[in-house]
């Protein structure tokens, strides 16, 4: 959409993952106010604003909500759909059926920030990467450390990995909300040992396809 007329705003793209120039599609304001007390002077007001945007590069639409309340310090700004941080990885319809599913809720939680529904969800799919590696053989601790001793992680991903379900652990059992850098950082982790196992499939698949070499190593 092109049109000289219309206003121009900075917001958060869904499409460009970024913040972009929109133009202002519609814009509605509903407000109000009122005296707290018939004796007193002291009045409280608020105004909420809708606006639909429409981005000025990839033209994707989104609605901005923008509520101020006198009796607050900061306004409230919330987007529909919610703003994407980070894109659903590429390789996740390559997952077994139940981890893909679970990984896109994991990912709506993300987007709604919902941290500790991400957290909760991000342990349960690294529990299913190790009942898939080892079978249900016990307890988190034990299934790590079969994990570390059947050479399946590295000593170091071993520690990261613990980390990761102590975070989801304490959004499950000890209501912990982490930092929004905390939250992206276990997904890290976790997409990091969810590739594993995908680049793994891809690794059988080429060896399977490729020409062996004869005996004299050509």
């Amino acid at each position: 959409m092109a049109d000289e007329n219309l206003t121009i705003s900075k917001a958060h793209c869904n499409g460009c993952l970024q913040e972009t120039k929109h133009f202002v599609v519609a814009e509605r304001v509903n407000s109000g106010s009122e005296h707290v007390d018939p004796y007193c002077q002291h009045e409280i007001s608020w105004q909420t604003t809708y606006k639909m945007l429409e981005c000025c590069g990839c033209e994707n639409i989104s609605l901005q909500r923008r509520f101020y309340f006198s009796e607050y310090d900061e306004i409230e700004e919330e987007y529909y759909p919610p703003q994407i941080s980070r894109p659903l990885p590429k390789w996740h319809d390559e997952l077994p059926d139940d981890w893909s599913e679970l990984l896109k809720e994991v990912y709506l939680a993300l987007h709604a920030d919902s941290r500790r529904l991400v957290l909760m969800g991000a342990r349960s799919l690294i529990d299913l990467y190790m009942n898939e590696q080892l079978g249900d053989i016990g307890g988190f601790a034990q299934k790590i450390k079969k994990l570390e001793s059947d050479g399946l992680i590295s000593k170091p991903n071993k520690d990261v990995l613990e980390a990761a379900l102590d975070v989801g652990h304490a959004a499950a059992h000890r209501g912990h909300k982490a930092r929004a850098n905390e939250v992206n950082q276990v997904i890290d982790i976790v997409e990091n040992i969810l590739q594993s196992h995908v680049l793994a499939a891809a690794a059988e698949n080429l060896k399977s396809k490729t020409p062996q070499r004869g005996s004299n190593g050509s």
